[in-house]
């Protein structure tokens, strides 16, 4: 047990730092949160793992090989890039008057699948890159309870940090809700940055292939 314990706390560590770093789904967890209570954490998480859980079983049996062509990647990041930039302004424009965009407005637990799938690009690549490289090694060092354990470590870390993000953004929920406009089209912009940011980044990738 103590390969697959190493393997949990590879899963923790390595998760956790990735978690920490700024994304779509920490901008919709900080959003929803100030509203929808510490839970909203929870089961953000469970939508995300819903996407992730499949995911993992899918490049373990191989579909990594298709999503690593460079086309692939591209293509994911662009999508994600742009309805990114499309929905931040569409939120932009129609939700003042103190209002949350209807996606921000979202239930946690749908929204947790689709910050994790077509409105953060990055979370499919991750999997198929360094989630792929550090899967593949669980699976060496102690098999398929290797890669089980390394999932729980990984699941756990998100948990635990989103959890945290909502259980701030619930007790300093009046200061949120008191600038609740302000707060939304914050969080509308960030959206927006990380969609000019994929954009740009997977636009640039896609010239380099020509």
């Amino acid at each position: 047990m103590l390969l697959e314990a190493y393997q949990f706390l590879v899963g923790l560590v390595v998760s956790l730092s990735g978690a920490i770093f700024p994304g779509p789904l920490l901008v919709y967890v900080l959003a929803k949160a100030s509203a929808g209570g510490v839970k909203t954490g929870p089961l953000a998480v469970l939508g995300h793992f819903t996407v992730e859980a499949p995911l993992i079983i899918l490049i373990v049996l191989g579909l990594h090989f298709v999503l690593q062509n460079p086309v692939t990647m591209v293509s994911f990041g662009i999508l994600g890039g742009i309805l990114l930039i499309a929905f931040g302004l569409k939120g932009l424009r129609g939700g003042g008057g103190g209002s949350k965009p209807s996606h921000l407005s979202l239930h946690p637990y749908p929204g947790g699948i689709l910050f994790s799938t077509v409105f953060n690009p990055a979370v499919p690549l991750w999997w198929v890159t360094l989630g792929f490289a550090l899967l593949m090694d669980a699976y060496l060092v102690a098999s398929m309870l290797g890669v089980v354990f390394w999932s729980l470590g990984h699941f756990t870390a998100d948990l635990v940090w989103y959890t945290l993000v909502a259980y701030a953004a619930w007790t300093g929920r009046k200061t949120i809700l008191k600038h609740q406009a302000l707060t939304a089209k914050i969080c509308l912009i960030l959206l927006i940055a990380f969609g000019l940011y994929f954009l740009a980044k997977y636009s640039l990738q896609a010239l380099l292939l020509l």
